[in-house]
């Protein structure tokens, strides 16, 4: 070993705390850089990113475009739009504090030659701004909305000191022409993966009333309220997070890789894992040779 790391470490003190920080830093090291490991292997993946078409062969981390399709009928929390997904933003009017909330469901992904299953687990939606409302300390919510807040403690705060609150919905509308970056499969394959046979079927149709919209109501189709009809035939392909990612995002244009990539800066945990545990079997070591040496 270097003369001036063994000075450096023989000057150290020996105590519980050191002991217990060299300890950290030695079991730390690993997770450290299989993190940077991974996200060297998410920048070289998104670096490679193209839009390929919707179809039967796309397979792997690619990025898909189509049109919106739902599987169960939601709608947004403000607008009332029939979607597949919305994220709303809460602030106290004037103050930083607020919350976001969001709720994203399976859909259909329906292209000109095939349709995908679009599976959100670990889904991220981007989109752009669908409505915006203030609401003042004293004004009546609808139930749904009322409860949507609720589910936050942040705004429960705002909301218990009368401050107005600021919404900013951002929706996956039906029929809507997004991307999505996700790794796909053949349907036949992912049903295999998960273990069950799944049958997907669009319902015929389906008449509802949505909550907190004046009574608008809104029949279920293949497509939904924009007149077109999807093919209801079992989708050909699955969409759903994996590796390298590890997410499925959702966005109204082509991702940048930029957008899908981590940060630059987490690449240098792949340095400082190994120097973490260095260090922390130096410090170690140094603690425990006198003790050796004291029994020879």
């Amino acid at each position: 070993m270097n003369p001036l790391f063994q000075d450096a470490f023989a000057q150290l003190p020996v105590s519980a705390l050191l002991l217990l920080l060299a300890a950290v830093a030695t079991l730390a090291g690993a997770p450290l850089f299989a993190a940077g490991r991974r996200a060297l292997q998410m920048r070289r993946a998104a670096a490679g990113l193209t839009v390929v078409p919707l179809d039967r062969t796309a397979a792997g981390l690619v990025t898909l475009h189509g049109q919106v399709a739902l599987e169960s009928p939601m709608f947004a929390p403000l607008s009332g739009r029939p979607c597949a997904g919305f994220t709303l933003e809460v602030a106290g009017d004037g103050m930083r504090v607020g919350a976001s909330l969001s709720e994203l469901r399976a859909f259909r992904l329906v292209g000109e030659q095939a349709t995908a299953r679009v599976v959100v687990d670990h889904g991220v939606w981007r989109g752009a701004v669908t409505q915006r409302r203030t609401i003042t300390p004293l004004e009546a919510l609808p139930e749904r909305l009322a409860g949507l807040l609720e589910q936050s403690a942040e705004v429960r705060w705002l909301r218990d000191r009368r401050v107005a609150l600021q919404l900013t919905e951002r929706a996956l509308e039906v029929g809507a022409e997004v991307f999505v970056t996700g790794v796909a499969r053949g349907s036949g394959v992912a049903q295999v993966a998960r273990g069950q046979a799944q049958v997907f079927a669009m319902v015929e149709s389906i008449e509802l009333a949505a909550t907190g919209t004046d009574g608008m109501a809104w029949t279920v189709g293949d497509i939904g309220d924009n007149g077109q009809r999807s093919s209801r035939r079992e989708p050909e392909l699955w969409i759903e997070s994996g590796e390298p990612l590890g997410q499925l995002l959702v966005t109204p244009e082509a991702p940048a890789p930029a957008v899908v990539a981590p940060p630059l800066w987490k690449l240098t945990l792949m340095l400082l894992g190994p120097a973490f545990t260095l260090a922390g079997l130096l410090y170690l070591a140094r603690v425990v040779a006198p003790l050796i040496v004291g029994r020879l």
